[in-house]
């Protein structure tokens, strides 16, 4: 099955991207596609944040959509890139869920199958009367 390409939007606000970094932010979101196919389109949205003395000045978050499923994620770090990977990991770990999710649902499991397997005992096989 062919994989379609995602269509890969990178934003910023705030905040100056050199192209290298948009080129390494398309090329990594666009491999999301392999998680989840079906997704059509990604927006990548770099910002920076006024913040106190612990957090981080640059955020990143990446928002998938496709056949009616829309996952968002977003991820800070001191660097562009460093707030890109940590918005990738997030992204990653809810694709997988989702995926699990609708297989689940396409793929029901029924308590009762693993009772009826054959060679197995029943409950009440193996004991005598008294």
């Amino acid at each position: 099955m062919r994989q379609v390409e995602l269509d890969v939007v990178v934003t910023a606000r705030h905040l100056d991207l050199d192209d290298a970094l948009k080129e390494v932010a398309r090329s990594k979101v666009g491999r999301l596609g392999r998680f989840l196919g079906g997704m059509e389109r990604a927006e990548v949205c770099f910002s920076r944040t006024p913040t106190g003395h612990l957090g981080d000045p640059v955020t990143c978050e990446i928002v998938l959509e496709g056949h009616g499923h829309a996952v968002r994620a977003g991820g800070s770090g001191n660097r562009p890139a460093a707030a890109l990977d940590a918005a990738l990991e997030k992204a990653e770990l809810q694709l997988t869920r989702l995926k699990v999710k609708l297989v689940e649902r396409s793929r029901p499991r029924h308590g009762s199958a693993s009772r009826h397997l054959e060679g197995s005992e029943g409950p009440f096989e193996g004991i005598t009367e008294l």
